[in-house]
């Protein structure tokens, strides 16, 4: 055990903690410019689409300047709801005549 020890020197340490140190400074300097490229790119992305969707929204405006009439749902169901109250006042009506 003791052999091993004096196989290790300090400065063999001092020299692997300081290779370590600056592979993860390089490291992290590496992703954060990965990252502000990527924001870069992002931002451009979504100003052209704005642009885009400007343009394609002004085009719009020139084509429709009447608003449409919204036609109202048609529900040609029966409500459940009232069948089943009107359900049970007949059989509750049935049995007070019982």
């Amino acid at each position: 055990m003791n052999d091993l020890l004096e196989y290790i020197s300090t400065w063999s340490v001092l020299k692997w903690i300081v290779l370590v140190l600056i592979a993860g400074f390089i490291g992290q300097f590496g992703r954060m410019a990965a990252e502000a490229i990527a924001k870069k790119i992002h931002a451009d992305r979504n100003k052209a689409d704005g642009d885009k969707k400007e343009m394609t929204s002004a085009f719009s405006k020139e084509q429709s300047v009447l608003p449409q009439p919204v036609a109202a749902p048609t529900n040609n169901a029966p409500d459940k709801k009232m069948l089943k109250t009107l359900a049970k006042a007949k059989k509750k009506e049935a049995k007070r005549k019982t």
